[in-house]
Parts: structure tokens; C-alpha cells; sequence
């Protein structure tokens, strides 16, 4: 536990993997899910498939809770095409998930994503960098949160 965190993680990065393996059996495309605790990004969430940063969110009934900012479609590296596609995520701005939703949200991601992609069969970052602000947003708001 980094002294910096905001909030906790690895215990948290474990228990979503783990949520996800049982959600998502059978699931076989790689997607990156990086889970950061402090401003100092040792889990480098910028580039993430999915990159979840600690944050604090403040509940209806006004308490603080641990929370993760999203950031989707980073990546290192060359693309797909040998080009060089290394860019961070982007934010999705207004999102903001508590974390014990975290694994119902990642898995909305992966659902989403699965039935959009179309035929072409496009890794989630190749997705997701295809989307214009307005649909990056659409894709990666919550149900009920619109």
C-alpha cells in the first residue's frame, strides 16, 4: 500500500480479476486492466485497455467513498499495422465509479464493446480510439447515469 494511495489496490486489482475470470468465462481477448492507487501512476493506467485511477466519490447520502476515474484505450508500443501506436487513454469525462462497482462496470465495458465492434473484430483500444468524444462517452456511461 503506497503511502500516496488514495485509495486501495491491490487487493481491490485482484478481487476484479477474479470477478472477471467468473463473469467472463471463456473470454480470450487480451484487455488491459490497470488499477491505480496514487498520482504517482505506478500501474500506469494511461496505458490501459481500461484504466482505473483512484479517486473519492462523494455518495447521495454525503460520505466519501473509494471511487476509480476511467480512462479507455491506451496503449504502448506499435499498432496492429507495425505503425507506431502509442498514445494514452482518453478520459471519459463525467464517469466516475465507486469501487465495489468496479467489476459490474468493467464487464458493462467488455459487453458493450463485444456487441459493437462489428465484424471487423477490433481489439477494445482499436474500438475505442474510433469513437469521437460524443461516443466514447455513450459507451462508457453507466446505466442510469445518462
Amino acid at each position: 500500500f503506497c503511502k500516496l494511495a488514495i485509495g486501495e489496490t491491490k487487493g481491490r486489482a485482484r478481487w476484479l480479476a477474479e470477478e472477471l475470470d467468473r463473469r467472463l468465462p471463456g473470454f480470450d481477448e487480451e484487455i488491459r486492466v490497470n488499477v491505480n492507487g496514487c498520482p504517482n501512476s505506478c500501474a500506469r493506467f494511461q496505458v490501459a485497455d481500461i484504466g482505473l485511477m483512484s479517486a473519492l466519490a462523494r455518495r447521495p447520502d454525503g460520505t466519501k467513498s473509494d471511487a476509480f476515474l476511467v480512462h479507455l484505450g491506451g496503449v504502448l508500443g506499435q499498432g496492429i499495422d507495425g505503425a507506431d501506436g502509442a498514445s494514452f487513454g482518453r478520459k471519459v469525462k463525467g464517469v466516475k465509479v465507486l469501487a465495489e462497482d468496479a467489476a459490474d462496470y468493467v464487464e458493462l465495458l467488455v459487453r458493450r464493446y463485444r456487441a459493437r465492434r462489428g465484424p471487423e473484430a477490433l481489439s477494445f483500444t482499436e474500438f475505442v480510439r474510433r469513437l469521437d468524444d460524443a461516443e466514447l462517452t455513450s459507451f462508457a456511461t453507466p446505466e442510469g447515469v445518462r
